[in-house]
């Protein structure tokens, strides 16, 4: 599952719509079965566990309609309960990531973010805010991370990151990550986590030889600060490999889909 992921969120990021909804598709069916066995609960053991949060996810992700409707029937319940509804961990950043699709879902998971006490919480509820197909609301959540007041500065390198996991918002983090670079080394130093999460990121799923140059001129561009970090290497390399794996595979994947599908 986690390899076929990996494949899908590079092929929805090179503007292939039919490619990427037969991929999709494929995936459904092969793990329909999986799918459909899943309780919205906490349930069984770990794997079973960690099993139901990832499928129901990806289930949810490639809008599979049972998923779909399921997560936003527990979203309705939560908001109705004031947020005082808890949610099987399991599905709670699925039950969110589907709520946050439309506005009001977006601003109640917003609003929720900034009250909450809860760590395990506040995460889940960045994961949904990133998952958003409107570009204005990626970028707002990129310039709150930026100033700190509403979106703690200790999450921002999270949020940069899941932006970039979005087929809307990869180019955005990348390009958010440029512009305020001098800000976030200042923010966060030149060597921290946080500063090798957002390159490696926020490039990980680049897969044209056009978004290559554009990572090496601006590597280039902060030639003495890059030397100095091992992300850049680290980006390039996954870079380099995606495009490979695109130049050798996405025609033989392309035919074989279309066998699969007939």
């Amino acid at each position: 599952l986690g390899y076929l992921e990996f494949f899908y969120h590079i092929i929805e990021k090179r503007d292939e719509p039919s490619l990427t909804k037969g991929l999709g598709k494929y995936i459904l069916q092969f793990f329909r079965t999986v799918i459909d066995q899943q309780t919205w609960s906490d349930s069984g053991t770990v794997s079973e566990r960690r099993l139901r949060s990832e499928v129901l996810s990806l289930a949810c992700h490639l809008e599979y309609p049972p998923c779909v409707e399921r997560a936003n029937q527990h979203f309705k319940d939560w908001l109705q309960s004031n947020g005082t509804l808890n949610l099987p961990t399991d599905v709670a950043e699925t039950v969110f990531s589907v709520g946050a699709q439309d506005d009001y879902g977006w601003t109640s998971l917003l609003h929720t973010y900034k009250i909450s006490l809860s760590e395990a919480q506040k995460k889940k509820i960045l994961f949904a805010l990133a998952t958003s197909r409107d570009t204005d609301k990626l970028q707002r959540l990129l310039a709150m991370g930026l100033e700190g007041e509403v979106i703690r500065s200790q999450d921002l390198s999270y949020v940069v990151w899941m932006v970039a996991r979005n087929p809307k918002g990869y180019h955005l983090a990348w390009n958010f990550v440029k512009h305020n670079w001098d800000t976030l080394v200042e923010k966060f130093q030149l060597g921290s986590s946080c500063i090798r999460s957002m390159i490696v990121g926020t490039t990980g799923q680049f897969s044209f030889p056009e978004e290559l140059t554009e990572v090496q001129q601006f590597f280039e561009s902060i030639k003495e600060q890059a030397s100095q970090l091992r992300a850049t290497q680290i980006a390039l390399d996954n870079l380099q490999k995606n495009i490979r794996w695109v130049q050798r595979n996405l025609e033989t994947l392309r035919n074989w889909l279309n066998e699969q599908m007939k």
